[in-house]
């Protein structure tokens, strides 16, 4: 794929070759001095849930973090888990990697490669490369990049040290129960199957007890990647991180919409000119709820918000321990989601899996029970309209809402880096390269061309040091998944959503001013769609996109 590099001028500062016998022992003698790297990653938070974004929701320790570092207000990231996970740690467009979709497949995609279901063996991944760098390469929590064979698990892909949910959901407590009742979660501690999880289990905690005990059993500069699986569904918090936010959402969704559009304005994340989202036919309104569904509702986004905060509380406890142990300052820190909130309810699950209700009987859902141990809720289709505010639709789809990110960087002590704010279009293909460079890896150039790989993305460390964004601003990168494109350049974007989601045809959109898509431009310029679409269609043909030839997925029409 060269969507990402249309310029013929690819700069080695920019664009990263990569390769198995990475670093001479020379380098490795000063592996003391070289930075820590902690990748942090949540699973379907939208973009303005944490404080430093506008939200309501307390982040106060993940929002420390920019204080040392940078703040991305244009991170892009693909739309569902699996595919964001893929480009993450392989810096490569997910088509490639072997998730060119997510979940279900369609016939014509079948057997394709790269869709083969996991990453698959031509694409070398972030620990692989860290590993032979000399580096100790640690991981705990979702892993979703492949569970049937034992040779696609972490252990198998670059981590010394892994504690992982294959799966691509399950309880957050010790009851590990599925989300699909026909396919059982798995954890495995080090490539071994765990039967039985431990007494008090709760996902957060003990993922980050993981992570800390890892790094304190390393003698070498650490590579820790802390996947979340909050606060995907179902929702699941302890009683007083939910107790926090009884009240907080009790005005409901259509209010959370205006008041976090207001927050993000205030924090000067969105022009004041900016409008809110409209709410689509297919989610209510929040005041044509009972009032039982209503405290139903409002008990659940409580939930939603715990877990967010446990997840603040949980990053403070590992940085205080960085700090004890005086790893603080030399490492870096990153802070992500894998895409927007999710719309999919618990009914969705039991839909793809052909399931029937009975497997809801087990469940304890009355209201004083939601989200404690023995329930199963979710967050649905209008708190995740409202969280999405002001950006258009959610998970799954290529809109704004369901594609930014947030993203915190706090950099080494030694790049004497303090409160900036990057506005450049970057992506998650970008992670990859900035975190060799910020590890010292360098291409050997000795190495076998046969064993050398191309990362897609570019370093964002001189952005982060004080280089002028122009590159970023004329770098293009497209997307698809379920058949839905998007393209983005500089502030222009163009995307196809299937109808009742959009028109089935390209629209365009000047995120500059309407960040939330709600002004289609494309009859005013067309030849800026044909531009935009060109560079599509290239970028489809380099990265062997293969759309399916029926409606998957969030393609479908609304239930």
């Amino acid at each position: 794929m060269k969507p990402f590099v249309h310029s013929s001028r690819r700069s080695a500062s920019v664009f990263w070759l990569l390769t198995i016998a990475l670093l001479p022992l020379s380098s490795r003698s000063i592996a003391d001095e070289r930075p820590n790297i902690v990748l942090i990653v949540l699973d379907d938070a939208g973009y303005s849930d944490l404080g430093v974004f506008g939200s309501e929701i307390s982040t106060p320790n993940i929002d420390s973090l920019s204080n040392d570092g940078v703040q991305f207000t244009q991170f892009h990231v693909t739309p569902n888990c699996s595919s964001t996970r893929a480009s993450l740690l392989t810096g490569m467009d997910h088509h490639r990697t072997g998730l060119g979709t997510h979940a279900v497949t369609a016939k014509n995609q079948r057997g394709k490669p790269g869709y083969e279901g996991y990453l698959n063996d031509r694409v070398k991944t972030l620990p692989e490369v860290m590993q032979s760098a000399g580096y100790r390469t640690m991981m705990a929590g979702k892993w979703h990049l492949g569970s049937k064979d034992p040779a696609t698990w972490p252990s198998a892909r670059g981590f010394d040290d892994s504690f992982v949910l294959l799966n691509g959901g399950a309880s957050h407590w010790e009851d590990n129960t599925p989300l699909f009742p026909s396919k059982p979660s798995q954890y495995v501690d080090n490539g071994k199957p765990i039967e039985k999880l431990p007494p008090g289990f709760y996902s957060s905690d003990y993922y980050t007890d993981k992570i800390i005990q890892s790094i304190d059993d390393s003698e070498q500069p650490c590579f820790a990647y802390l996947s979340f699986t909050a606060p995907h569904n179902p929702l699941h918090a302890p009683a007083e991180s939910i107790e926090k936010y009884k009240s907080t959402f009790r005005d409901g969704w259509d209010v959370l919409q205006l008041r976090r559009l207001e927050s993000l304005k205030a924090c000067g994340l969105v022009p004041k000119s900016v409008g809110p989202q409209p709410r689509p036919e297919w989610i209510p309104a929040w005041d044509n709820l009972s009032e039982a569904e209503q405290r139903s509702a409002v008990r659940d986004i409580a939930v939603y918000a715990g877990m967010i905060d446990r997840i603040d509380e949980n990053v403070g406890r590992l940085i205080d321990h960085l700090k004890t142990r005086q790893k603080y300052e030399n490492t870096l820190i990153l802070v992500m989601s894998d895409n927007g909130p999710s719309k999919t309810t618990i009914a969705d699950y039991l839909e793809l899996d052909g399931a029937g209700a009975d497997f809801l009987k087990q469940f304890n859902n009355r209201i004083d029970n939601r989200g404690l141990p023995g329930s199963n809720v979710d967050l649905g289709p209008g708190w995740a309209y409202g969280l999405a505010a002001p950006l258009r639709l959610m998970k799954g789809y290529q809109s704004q809402g369901g594609v930014l990110s947030p993203l915190v960087i706090k950099a080494p002590a030694s790049w004497q880096i303090r409160n900036k704010i990057v506005t450049a279009p970057v992506h998650v293909m970008d992670i990859m390269p900035t975190l060799l460079e910020t590890a010292g890896v360098k291409p050997d150039t000795s190495a076998p061309k046969s064993r050398t790989l191309s990362t897609q993305g570019w370093s964002l460390q001189g952005l982060m040091q004080g280089e002028e964004p122009v590159a970023f601003e004329k770098r293009g990168f497209g997307s698809e998944l379920f058949g839905i494109r998007a393209y983005r350049l500089g502030k222009w974007k163009i995307l196809m959503l299937p109808v009742p989601y959009g028109t089935g045809k390209w629209q365009l959109y000047d995120l500059t001013s309407d960040p939330g898509e709600t002004t289609d431009l494309s009859l005013r310029f067309p030849d800026r769609v044909k531009q935009l679409s060109d560079r599509w269609n290239l970028y489809a043909s380099e990265n062997g996109v293969v759309e399916p030839d029926e409606p998957v997925a969030y393609a479908k029409p609304p239930g």
